[in-house]
């Protein structure tokens, strides 16, 4: 399964392209556009890649007591599970503005303490790499981690940048330093100077970076800029073989959105022949790790459907989430219980928008349905959605969290029959999800508590009962009775979904509606 989320608000420079050093610089180091008084700026030395870790070189003024500790995070956005990124720092040290050595304190796993922030100029430290670094709990994701080697480094800024602890909203600066030879890929935006930047730490580490032996291909989508960036680890697999799916995809969640929510979008994928695969979602970008293997028809259309689910959490959770989401606790593991939205609504629309814009038949999308009620059978029935999403830390939780892509995506199928239904085929979920990407959108979040009661409100009091038995409760799901509205038939022992050859009218009218984006 695939765990996995802030838009900068200035028009700056994205590439994917050779990256340089443009601006100037004082004796200190830190280029002439960077004011430390409200900034942080970032060196990250690519070029010496001894002992598989990140040289990390980090520029600070204006600390203060409250700011003595320096936070890795404990977990990400998207992974729903422990990171405790502290396990791969070395070396952490800092020093004074005249390079002498300062004091740090190793506090807990992911937290060091200095011991005079005032006088503190210079941090400095290496991460190891993720990929090929052993721990005994808590794997990393590979979509999630970092990889260094000769051709290439793949970088999840959160497994390698901190922040001291209460300046997550100050001003973020970056500059890579990496071989002449290599590209790089990244929807960070750029000054004029050449830094990367982003106004808040959120933003900042929600950008992925993959530099080296890379191609590209890019088309131009509703005036949406769309990149394809790939490294194959067996130059098997090049950009250009995945942009005509990619494209397909696009095509597919614009007539699904009525046009793209984004200006321009990084795919990142990264084919290797290590065992794991798996995708995680970002603002403006994806990353994909996944098996290096020829590109055939077959692997395109696994490819097609791991991406339409990525880019459309650019609604779910991006620009749909509750404050939870809104301040990420990058220190403290906080659940939210709207996984379900996060990620089944989001498996769902993927799946959906495919199949509306004709990429996926109604035999082909009603075995999908199928599919997945075989595997949700697999998961414990006595543990509902919201309980599984309050406990994904935790052991218990975390062993039923596929059960979102399952039951997830399957309560919001049936969901979306029962408002067609309700409002006899005038407003299904897919309008709802437009309904609400209005009301919110990227930087207004829904009330975690209260987001269930607002759904009702938008909707019927119908609506209640629904979320009562299927969402925060354990009823079996009716899949035979609500397929039957659309008419479509159930088969329990088998789990078979069939259209009906003879509909009555009813059920012709809801399944025209269903097959459509109204």
């Amino acid at each position: 399964m695939f765990r996995k989320i802030s838009i900068v608000l200035i028009s700056l420079i994205f590439a994917v392209s050779c990256s340089d050093d443009d601006s100037t610089s004082n004796n200190t180091g830190v280029p002439d556009e960077v004011d430390l008084s409200e900034s942080f700026f970032y060196r990250i030395d690519l070029t010496d890649r001894s002992d598989d870790t990140f040289k990390v070189r980090m520029y600070v003024d204006n600390l203060t007591d409250a700011n003595k500790v320096y936070q890795f995070p404990a977990t990400v956005p998207g992974v729903y599970d422990i990171f405790d990124i502290g396990r791969f720092v070395v070396n952490f040290k800092a020093f004074d503005e005249n390079q002498n050595e300062l004091t740090v304190t190793n506090i807990s796993t992911n937290q060091w303490e200095l011991s005079d922030p005032l006088a503190t100029r210079v941090i400095e430290f290496e991460v190891k790499e993720t990929f090929d670094t052993p721990v005994e709990e808590h794997q990393l994701y590979q979509m999630g981690g970092t990889s260094m080697e000769n051709d290439h480094v793949l970088l999840n800024a959160f497994d390698v940048l901190g922040y001291p602890t209460g300046l997550k909203e100050r001003d973020f600066y970056l500059d890579v330093d990496y071989p002449s030879g290599w590209k790089i890929a990244t929807s960070l935006p750029k000054t004029n100077g050449g830094l990367y930047y982003a106004e808040d730490y959120d933003k900042f580490v929600d950008s992925p970076i993959i530099v080296g032996d890379i191609t590209v291909a890019s088309v131009l989508i509703d005036g949406a800029k769309i990149n394809v960036n790939t490294y194959s680890e067996g130059d098997q697999i090049s950009a250009g073989q995945v942009l005509n799916d990619v494209e397909q995809v696009l095509e597919d969640a614009s007539a699904f959105l009525k046009g793209l929510p984004v200006d321009h979008y990084n795919f990142i994928y990264f084919f290797h022949n290590a065992p794991g695969a798996g995708a995680l979602e970002h603002s403006y970008s994806s990353v994909y790790v996944l098996n290096d293997r020829p590109y055939t028809p077959s692997y395109g259309s696994g490819i097609r459907d791991i991406s339409a689910h990525e880019f459309f959490h650019i609604v779910t959770p991006l620009n749909i989430h509750s404050e939870i989401i809104e301040d990420f606790n990058f220190a403290v593991p906080t659940a939210s219980q709207h996984l379900w939205l996060y990620e089944g609504v989001t498996e769902w629309a993927s799946l959906m928008m495919q199949y509306r814009n004709g990429s996926y038949t109604t035999p082909g999308i009603l075995n999908e349905f199928r599919f997945k009620k075989i595997y949700a059978d697999s998961y414990n029935q006595s543990m509902s959605l919201t309980v599984m999403s309050q406990t994904c830390y935790t052991p218990e939780g975390g062993s039923q969290f596929g059960n979102v892509y399952q039951k997830g995506a399957l309560v919001a199928a049936l969901l979306d029959i029962r408002l067609l239904e309700l409002s006899n085929g005038q407003k299904g979920l897919r309008e709802l999800i437009l309904e609400l990407i209005d009301t919110y959108g990227p930087n207004n979040a829904f009330s975690e508590e209260n987001f269930f009661d607002d759904l009702v409100d938008r909707t019927y009091p119908e609506i209640a009962d629904f979320i009562d038995l299927y969402i925060e409760g354990t009823a079996p799901l009716p899949m035979e009775e609500y397929f039957n509205k659309i008419g479509v038939d159930f088969i329990p022992e088998t789990n078979s979904l069939n259209e009906m050859g003879v509909k009555t009218s009813q059920q012709q009218l809801l399944f025209d509606k269903w097959k459509v984006n109204l």
